[in-house]
């Protein structure tokens, strides 16, 4: 056990090494050509940390300007030309903490898009099958409260305060592990559980990976979810600045608790070579 937490805790040294030089060389080249102007998504999951949420978005509004998920959807549509770096902010899986950022958004005028599992958030009222498809699912033991879902009623809360919900499939499946039938109903279900008891906006026509990454993602799902949504949702990191032939949206996961030095060479574009390169693996 203490050797793997060694190699835990080495492997996340080196990457912070590399992102600290990947944010030097970034700094350097943007202060050359600061030209491009660039549209993020980002990812967020629990949100136990407030301090350290609030001190990420402080952060960030002085370089980004937050833009709601209706703007995003615009200008995914037109593509017009942005004035200044934009940002929308997203929050994936539905956790209860959630509810504990609503005040911090407010408090910055964000306008969220929250990605949440239908599916999941019916069964929640189970004390038996929930745990057990959660602990499946997101990987969490059922005895941890971190298991706690929003349940509908937040849900309709978090839209009054002026926030989006989208689709995050029903179960948090690894989709491209599913056949065509389980697909299909998977998403179907998805989809009549939100109409059912949410207010309807243009937000229900996004849909975000469950395990976004390219490894997860294949053309069979991805060719199903874009007959049945605008906006596909990705964990691969990138600018949306940019037109690509996969047609999912990029965004950058990050951790509240990581060093904002971090979190501004995932932002500023130092990785999205490398995702560019894996993303060749699903469009060919």
């Amino acid at each position: 056990m203490y050797s793997k937490i060694k190699m835990l805790l080495f492997k996340k040294n080196l990457r912070n090494y590399f992102c600290r030089i990947i944010n030097r060389i970034n700094l350097f080249l943007n202060f050359k050509n600061n030209s491009k102007i660039q549209l993020r998504v980002l990812i967020i999951h629990s949100t136990d940390n407030k301090n350290e949420l609030v001190k990420l978005l402080s952060h960030l509004n002085k370089k980004w300007s937050f833009i709601t998920p209706d703007q995003f959807f615009k200008f995914m549509e037109s593509k017009q030309n942005l004035k200044k770096p934009s940002l929308l902010i997203t929050f994936d899986d539905g956790f209860k903490n959630n509810l504990n950022v609503i005040p911090i958004l407010k408090r910055f005028s964000i306008s969220a898009l929250f990605f949440v599992c239908p599916g999941l958030v019916e069964l929640q009222s189970s004390n038996l099958l929930f745990p057990l498809l959660a602990k499946k699912s997101f990987g969490i033991s059922p005895t941890k409260r971190d298991i706690e879902l929003l349940n509908w009623d937040d849900l309709r809360f978090i839209q009054k305060q002026g926030h989006s919900i989208g689709n995050h499939s029903s179960f948090h499946y690894q989709l491209n592990k599913l056949n065509r039938e389980q697909l299909i109903e998977d998403i179907n279900l998805s989809k009549r559980l939100l109409e059912k008891n949410l207010t309807y906006n243009q937000s229900f026509e996004s849909f975000s990976y469950p395990f976004g990454g390219v490894k997860h993602i294949n053309l069979l799902c991805l060719s199903f979810l874009s007959r049945n949504f605008k906006y596909i949702f990705s964990g691969i990191r990138g600018d949306n600045n940019n037109r690509n032939k996969s047609k999912m949206i990029f965004r950058d996961a990050v951790s509240i608790n990581d060093h904002l030095e971090i979190t501004d060479s995932f932002l500023m574009g130092g990785f999205d070579f490398y995702y560019r390169f894996q993303l060749l693996k699903i469009i060919f």
